[in-house]
């Protein structure tokens, strides 16, 4: 048994929330050991890419809206942080019952596809957004958007800004029924409830006004290099601070002693010491594997396993020869996709309405050569057909692989009516399965957003001392909800460590260049050791 003692911070994953996590330990004070842990051998988690036989694929998340202007990047320039992003011409497209219609990212050019096709909802349309803009102009001059919501923040809410006063309490749903009448039309506002895998009245009116807002502002965002390029060279930023990033190394359990973490163990016996723990973890796999349940109070065990899990699904990978898709959106939809949600949740798994991807319409230089990649993908359940005919014990067969042959063939069949020929070009093609997901991103029941999004989730401070959590499990779905919420705990880890420091319970290891107290700190210490002296 080997054991690391030289680490100030261990940081499980390297999904956004603990890349982010890291990024503004190592920013603000280069002197601190920060180690990070990935059992595979790449970062990001769900915000990855891999290439195989020379085509590239996005892993799972494809955008990030207005990433640009989030708190969460502005925070990595202050670093130095830099990243080249693509914007998407069109937020979707839909192929609904051979027609063809285009949510452009711009306004004015989404507001003509809507006189072109829906024109007696043109002024409905026109109301909704300007009740969206000012519902986000008034969470902003409120201060609901920042972290911490204080009691005057909610009494402006009630006493000044009466659009936000008005929806406060209602629906995504009952938002969009003061304006729209026409059901075809909610089709295409049902892409942002599939972003959450919710129903419209699941989710709130000023998140979903927030949504639509920026959606059809700044838009939704690619990054330069596929979602891949984007955590490598966030990566890149970690380690130029002297953060410490180690792949294929997989937690076995964190080590606590009387409710206090002390370290962890990998699967391989090694023991790495530490006196703070970020998780970006699943969480319940956090709580009941990697700590266990007699480090809990019942009621926080309780809270935890009611918390219900977020929607998981399949991924179809396609790699195609001499075959030219510049001609179709970067990204659309086949079939209804209102039914969707509600459909997964009867008969767990939707194969008629899927999404499709093209990278390289958003970004030409992922094509190579002749080569150039699509994604399908879909709503379904880890339970499906007994597991996937993988069954209770969990163990994948020959009926495993199988199903999922058949399951590409309906998807091909299905996107061949709108992309004719595809099959004939076809070189590559992967499924990937809710066991999938579990399997490389350690999700419970191959999860896409952590928990569901409309629910209390818990705080980033665990009750165990110096245990932290970070990224979707309690910041909520979306890439650059996980981003802010890798700096929320960072900022607070860091006045934790300063603290601890000042009192004494905390020796960090020093650089012969570097000192984890700010100047005016050491400067504040310094003066209170002279007026000691003195008063002696």
């Amino acid at each position: 048994m080997k054991e690391i003692t030289d680490y100030d911070v261990i940081i499980i994953g390297s999904g956004m929330g603990g890349l982010h996590t890291g990024i503004y330990l190592q920013g603000k004070n280069p002197a601190l050991r920060t180690l990070i842990v990935e059992k595979n051998n790449y970062p990001g988690g769900y915000v990855s890419g891999f290439t195989n036989r020379g085509f590239y694929f996005d892993s799972a998340a494809e955008g990030m809206l207005d990433v640009e202007n989030s708190r969460a990047y502005k925070t990595l320039q202050e670093f130095g942080f830099k990243h080249k992003f693509h914007k998407l011409k069109t937020n979707q497209a839909y192929y609904i019952n051979n027609k063809h219609f285009n949510m452009y990212s711009d306004f004015d050019k989404f507001l003509d596809e809507i006189k072109i096709h829906h024109p007696d909802q043109e002024e409905g349309v026109k109301a909704l957004f300007e009740t969206c803009h000012r519902i986000f102009d008034e969470i902003k001059a409120s201060g609901l958007h920042e972290s911490k919501k204080t009691f005057g923040k909610i009494l402006k809410v009630v006493f000044k800004h009466k659009t936000l006063r008005k929806y406060a309490m209602k629906s995504f749903k009952e938002l969009l029924d003061d304006f729209i009448t026409d059901d075809q039309l909610l089709e295409y506002f049902n892409l942002f409830c599939l972003w959450f895998g919710l129903k419209f009245e699941e989710i709130d009116a000023p998140v979903a006004a927030v949504i639509l807002s920026l959606a059809f502002t700044n838009g939704i965002q690619y990054p330069k290099g596929g979602m891949g390029s984007f955590a490598l060279n966030l990566v890149k930023q970690y380690e130029a601070t002297g953060g410490t990033l180690n792949y294929r190394t997989t937690v076995k359990k964190i080590i606590v002693k009387n409710r206090v973490v002390k370290g962890v163990e990998l699967e391989d016996g090694t023991i790495i010491k530490s006196k703070y723990i970020v998780s970006n973890g699943d969480l319940y796999k956090t709580v009941f594997d990697y700590v266990g349940k007699k480090h809990f109070r019942r009621r926080y065990l309780s809270r935890i396993q009611r918390l219900r899990k977020s929607i998981s699904g399949f991924m179809m990978f396609v790699g195609l020869e001499d075959l030219d898709l510049s001609e179709y959106p970067a990204h659309f939809i086949i079939g209804k996709n209102t039914d969707i949600v509600p459909k997964v949740r009867n008969e767990d798994i939707d194969l008629e309405s899927i999404g499709i991807r093209i990278s390289s319409n958003i970004d030409p230089s992922l094509r190579n050569g002749s080569k150039t990649s699509l994604i399908a993908l879909g709503f379904g359940k880890k339970k499906w057909n007994n597991f996937w005919k993988v069954g209770n014990k969990k163990k994948k067969s020959i009926e495993y692989r199988e199903l999922k042959k058949n399951v590409m063939q309906k998807l091909i069949a299905k996107i061949e009516k709108i992309i004719p020929n595809i099959s004939k070009h076809i070189v590559l093609k992967r499924l990937a399965t809710p066991f999938t997901f579990e399997r490389f991103n350690l999700s419970t029941d191959g999860a896409w957003y952590g928990p569901e999004y409309n629910q209390k989730l818990p705080r980033f401070k665990s009750p165990i001392k110096n245990l932290f959590f970070a990224g979707s499990n309690v910041g909520g779905g979306g890439v650059t909800t996980a981003m802010q919420s890798g700096i929320n705990t960072g900022e607070f880890l860091l006045k934790r460590i300063e603290r601890d420091y000042l009192r004494k319970s905390f020796y960090p290891v020093f650089s012969r260049d570097t000192i984890l107290v700010t100047k005016d700190l050491l400067n504040d210490l310094l003066q209170e050791s002279t007026d000691g002296k003195k008063k002696k």
